[in-house]
């Protein structure tokens, strides 16, 4: 099992297949928050973000997970995960715990004060996960729809 930085290829190597899942799981979720994409608009995105975000992908013959940061440097440096999926098939398997040991690595050698995400409520599943591996809660936010 390798972890790497994602590239090009890998968009037949069931990084797009992780990616359109991901993206439907959050617009089943919020419809009211994310506009509905064809696949061919999720692979543009997911073009686009391969050249904005650092992409890691757990592969072995495919791809099983990927995690996509950048380095925020505002009032502290820190490493900000903006995607994280692990293939439903390969979960509770450790590889979530990969990705993430990886990008704790990465913030350290990048002398980042601290590793943050956000995720959505409706997340239960990722909710457990990161608490965990080690997250702690940092805040919440609230809304009222109008």
């Amino acid at each position: 099992m390798t972890i790497r930085k994602a590239n090009k290829e890998d968009i037949n190597n069931n990084l797009l297949n992780l990616y359109i899942h991901g993206f439907r799981f959050h617009y089943n979720g919020r419809p009211d928050i994310f506009r509905n994409k064809t696949d061919e608009e999720l692979k543009e995105s997911l073009l686009d973000e391969l050249d904005k975000l650092t992409f890691l992908v757990l592969e072995d013959t495919s791809i099983k997970g990927y995690i996509a940061y950048h380095i925020k440097d505002k009032r502290d440096k820190i490493l900000w995960i903006d995607e994280f999926i692990i293939d439903e098939k390969f979960r509770h398997q450790g590889y979530g715990k990969m990705l993430i040991d990886k990008v704790i690595e990465i913030a350290k050698e990048e002398k980042c004060k601290r590793v943050e995400l956000d995720v959505w409520s409706f997340n239960n599943n990722a909710i457990d996960m990161y608490k965990h591996i080690g997250f702690d809660k940092q805040r919440e936010m609230l809304e009222i729809n109008i």
